[in-house]
């Protein structure tokens, strides 16, 4: 692709000039280094996706540049800021551009704690199978830390309970119908949004709930 591109620019070259001459004579791209160097020159400066030259919109003898149109005088400062796609945070790193919605919050929280559940699961399976006593091992620590007995209860309680919830969500929509424009469905948007926030509410309190028994 190189050569084809080289060997196009320096057909548009003068006829008169020794570039055009040796192309026409050779009736292909010439091996000579400085000529393609030349043709290689060429074709970066016209591919200005990839990379914006210093002289791009400033005055010239050819051209009045861009300060007109309002471009600012440090646009090669903010190109080079310039996020890349898909890009989910600002220039400057502060924020992002894209708002999680409550939805996607929910789904991979239902995910987050399917996972965590089975991590404490296998754990506890390789202790009791190292000759360790689990149920020991939690007595003692209650003993030690009675003020962190809440905390942990509710840590564990919460993955428990939502992921159940969510699981019975998922239930009820693999059995209900897709609405559409005149009858609605709990798979619309709004309904959906609307139950993951009673999701996230009633796990919390539930789980709270159960974490002061």
């Amino acid at each position: 692709m190189f050569l084809r591109s080289a060997y196009a620019v320096l057909r548009q070259a003068k006829a008169g000039t020794p570039v055009a001459q040796s192309v026409a004579a050779a009736g292909k791209l010439p091996s000579n280094p400085q000529l393609l160097a030349l043709a290689a020159t060429q074709v970066q400066v016209r591919n200005i996706g990839s990379w914006i030259p210093e002289f791009w919109g400033k005055k010239s003898k050819y051209t009045e540049g861009t300060e007109f149109l309002g471009t600012p005088k440090n646009h090669l400062d903010l190109v080079k800021k310039r996020p890349l796609s898909p890009d989910l945070f600002s220039i400057d790193g502060s924020g992002t551009h894209y708002k999680m919605p409550v939805a996607a919050l929910s789904s991979i929280t239902n995910r987050v704690t399917g996972v965590g559940m089975t991590g404490g699961m296998l754990g506890l399976g390789m202790l009791s199978l190292s000759g360790s006593d689990p149920m020991a091992t939690i007595e003692c620590l209650k003993a030690a830390y009675p003020l962190l007995v809440p905390v942990a209860k509710a840590g564990i309680t919460f993955p428990l309970v939502y992921h159940y919830l969510a699981g019975v969500r998922h239930l009820v929509w693999d059995t209900y119908h897709i609405g559409n424009q005149t009858h609605k469905s709990l798979l619309d948007k709004d309904a959906v949004e609307s139950s993951s926030n009673a999701l996230f509410a009633g796990s919390i309190a539930l789980s709270g709930v159960i974490a002061c028994l």
